[in-house]
Formats: structure tokens, sequence, C-alpha cells
């Protein structure tokens, strides 16, 4: 019981740091590209959703792989 309980809880707490991380980089991104960068990602532009995706993948892979070490 307990372990299912820390192993939601420590999920959680990855998830939240995921989080975080993906708007920060989102963020920088966002500013390094086009100062309309938030701008089109909402009008459903393909690009810069694209963009966003493979962000957001890279950045879980990474903390994946960080995880398990």
């Amino acid at each position: 019981m307990w372990r299912v309980l820390a192993t939601v809880v420590e999920m959680f707490v990855y998830a939240s740091v995921y989080m975080i991380i993906a708007i920060v980089g989102l963020k920088i991104l966002g500013a390094s590209v086009s100062p309309e960068f938030e701008k089109r990602l909402s009008q459903s532009d393909f690009g810069p959703s694209l963009i966003c995706a493979s962000l957001f993948i890279g950045i879980a892979l990474v903390l994946v792989a960080v995880i398990r070490l």
C-alpha cells in the first residue's frame, strides 16, 4: 500500500518538474524564434505546433533517461 502511494507521489513530482521545464523551454523557444510565436501557436499553424511537440518529446526523453540512472 505504501509503496503504491510512494510511486504515485513520485510520479506527480516528476510530472510537475516536467511541466515546469517544458513551460520554461517553450518560453525560451518562443523568445528565440519570433516575437509572435505564441500567437501563431494559438492560431492552429502546423509549423509551430510541430516544433512544440518535438520540444516536449525531447524533454520527456531526457527526463526519462535521467530518472532511469
